[in-house]
């Protein structure tokens, strides 16, 4: 039986994921505001926007999920697998947010600079 903390901590989880990659999605587009657009980084925004809206997808068929198939699933991969893979995303999620933040206050300041 799983542990009724897991299963809102596994959401809670997923909608930290999801404000994070929505960050560096509005982050990635103010850098391109300030800098210009050229293909690259507009590809690069691209695939930000593509996994954001997987995150999303990924949410709600989550949270369609009856309680007790989502319940299996965890309990066959394991808690702590699932847990400790979330904590890897989390941490790349925080570093591409702050990563991304970090270029637009740059970019912001070197535009200020005569």
């Amino acid at each position: 039986m799983l542990d009724p903390v897991v299963l809102p901590t596994l959401y809670f989880i997923s909608v930290f994921q999801l404000i994070l990659q929505a960050g560096v999605v509005f982050y990635a587009y103010r850098v391109t505001k300030l800098t210009g657009s050229f293909r690259a980084w507009t590809l690069i925004i691209v695939a930000f926007t593509i996994l954001t809206i997987r995150n999303v997808v990924s949410l709600f068929l989550s949270l369609s999920l009856p309680a007790d198939q989502l319940a299996s699933l965890i309990d066959s991969v394991g808690v702590v697998t699932i847990i400790a893979s979330s904590a890897v995303n989390v941490a790349a999620g925080v570093a591409l947010f702050l990563g991304m933040f970090g270029l637009v206050k740059r970019f912001e300041n070197q535009s200020k600079t005569p």
